[in-house]
C-alpha cells in the first residue's frame, strides 16, 4: 500500500518540535568568575573546623601573595610555609612538611582548596603524613576574612 506523500509531509509537520533558542546560552554556561592573584593576596584570618562538625580546632592567620603563604595559629606556635596555585575559580594550597603537636609529633602536610569572594574565603582541607601522601589523617573546613 502506498501512502500519499501529502500525508507523510503532514505527519512530519505535526510531529515536529517547536523549540525556542535560549536567549543567552553563553551567560548560562559561563560559570563562576576565574580567581586572580588579587583575590588571594593579603592577610587572612579565620577558623578551622573538623569536617562535618562545628568543632573549631584552630584560629589561623595566613599572609599570602605571589604563590606563597606564611601561616600561624593561636593553638600552635610554629610558623608554616605553603605554596598555592590558582586553578579557575579556586586556589589549591600545599604546606611544606612540618611537625604537628596536635598529631602526636608526626610530620604532616596540609592541603586545601579555597574560594575567595570579596573579603571572605571558604574552603576544605585535608592533612596527610609527610612520608605517606595518600594517608588522610584529618579533613577540615574553614572560613575567614581579609584583614
Amino acid at each position: 500500500m502506498r501512502i500519499p506523500i501529502v500525508l507523510v509531509a503532514l505527519s512530519l509537520v505535526a510531529c515536529a518540535k517547536s523549540e525556542k533558542p535560549a536567549a543567552d546560552t553563553a551567560a548560562m554556561t559561563a560559570g563562576p568568575a576565574a580567581m586572580t592573584e588579587a583575590d588571594v593576596a593579603g592577610t587572612w584570618t579565620g577558623e578551622l573546623k573538623l569536617a562535618g562538625t562545628d568543632s573549631v580546632v584552630a584560629h589561623w592567620t595566613q599572609v599570602c601573595g605571589g604563590g606563597n603563604c606564611t601561616g600561624t595559629s593561636q593553638e600552635a606556635p610554629d610558623t608554616t610555609r605553603a605554596t598555592y596555585t590558582i586553578e579557575a575559580d579556586s586556589s589549591h594550597g600545599v604546606s611544606a612538611p612540618y611537625v604537628s603537636a596536635a598529631m602526636g609529633g608526626a610530620r604532616v602536610v596540609d592541603h586545601w582548596i579555597a574560594r575567595a569572594s570579596g573579603g571572605s574565603v571558604t574552603g576544605t582541607g585535608w592533612t596527610v603524613l609527610a612520608d605517606k601522601p595518600d594517608s588522610v589523617l584529618m579533613r577540615t573546613t574553614f572560613t575567614g576574612t581579609r584583614k
